[in-house]
């Protein structure tokens, strides 16, 4: 297995874990993401399903796809990761975003959103390492 699968592979694990927790304990999840649900009936549904499930689900395609190299080939586990790692990206592309346009009103350019930016890269480029690796290759 090659360094850039193993290090999609860790990524992937951390991402399952937090989704994992989300769906296990949607309080947790919400702590996490420093947000509360509404006062609708259904918003710990919400947290379990998007920051649980979701999360869960994302990740789990991409080990079950390194489980699979073999059979499914190594196209699959590049695009699985690339896919995932896109995601993390958007996170990160959405919350810098936010603490450039968002923070004169709404206070955006915290510790904790300078430090969720460089998470959201580093786990996103790590889902994606099979994939630069094969561009960069």
């Amino acid at each position: 297995m090659s360094v850039t699968v193993i290090v999609s592979g860790v990524a992937a694990v951390v991402g399952g874990a937090l989704g994992l927790g989300s769906l296990i304990s949607p309080s947790w999840g919400a702590k996490v993401v420093r947000l509360q649900p509404s006062s609708k009936p259904g918003g710990w549904a919400e947290f379990r399903a998007t920051y649980g499930g979701g999360l869960l689900l994302l990740h789990g395609a991409v080990l079950l796809t390194i489980a699979m190299q073999a059979q499914a080939g190594m196209a699959s586990v590049i695009a699985t990761g690339f896919a995932a790692g896109a995601a993390w990206l958007g996170m990160a592309i959405g919350r810098t975003t936010s603490i450039l346009l968002d923070h004169d009103k709404r206070q955006t350019r915290t510790g904790y959103n300078l430090f969720s930016v460089g998470f959201e890269l580093v786990v996103g480029l790590a889902l994606m390492a099979p994939w630069l690796g094969h561009v960069m290759g």
